[in-house]
């Protein structure tokens, strides 16, 4: 159940500032972040401009239009009547998994999103980085939606999604606590419905 209720002004101040300029160069992580006070993996990104030198067939952008085509598409199952709801699918897909069923559902989010949150959620998918660790740990994330509210301002287009999650597992990832988590997301209108566009996890 969506919870459209005001979040506490501290709260959404501080997500949609972004928590710190620390987390906007944070690499997206895997499925659920639970699991990450115990064995913390993500890894820092710092973005740079390209170098002067880029090879002649590089220079002004060399995308395909099929990939241009494809960040733009989305299953037509995955598009939802309104923002809210399109955020809502999208976590609740993000946040419940086991290790088990963890690239199919990856590529589950990837379908129900467009831009910059698919092509995340697919390169998530194709890395499949730590997944081995993770089974053999038996890990699972598990979460609700506690509340999602949209900027206001400056922040128009932004929404803030409030999950509350618990991961369970074993060895490093056992007797982990529930928390909630914050990320910052947008969505984009298309021709029949609404799809999430941008997925920022900042805890």
């Amino acid at each position: 159940m969506i919870h459209r209720a005001p979040l506490c002004p501290v709260l959404v101040a501080l997500a949609l500032a972004g928590c710190g300029a620390g987390h906007q160069a944070s690499a997206q992580p895997s499925l659920g972040r639970s699991f990450t006070g115990a064995a913390d993996t993500r890894a820092l990104v710092i973005v740079a401009p390209a170098p002067a030198g880029d090879p002649p067939p590089e220079r002004g952008g060399t995308v395909s239009a099929a990939a241009v085509a494809s960040l733009r598409s989305v299953a037509a199952n995955g598009l939802a009547p309104s923002p809210q709801v399109a955020l809502e699918r999208y976590a609740l897909a993000y946040i419940n998994w086991t290790a088990a069923d963890l690239p199919q559902r990856e590529r589950q989010v990837a379908a129900m999103a467009v831009g910059a949150a698919k092509l995340s959620a697919e390169q998530i998918a194709s890395a499949q980085s730590g997944a081995s660790a993770l089974r053999a740990d038996h890990v699972s994330n598990r979460g609700t939606v506690i509340a999602i509210a949209a900027g206001r301002g400056p922040d128009r287009g932004a929404w803030v999604v409030v999950t509350q999650e618990q991961t369970t597992g074993t060895g490093p990832y056992a007797a982990l606590p529930a928390g909630p988590h914050l990320t910052l997301a947008r969505v984009a209108h298309l021709p029949g419905g609404w799809a999430v566009s941008s997925w920022q996890p900042l805890t």
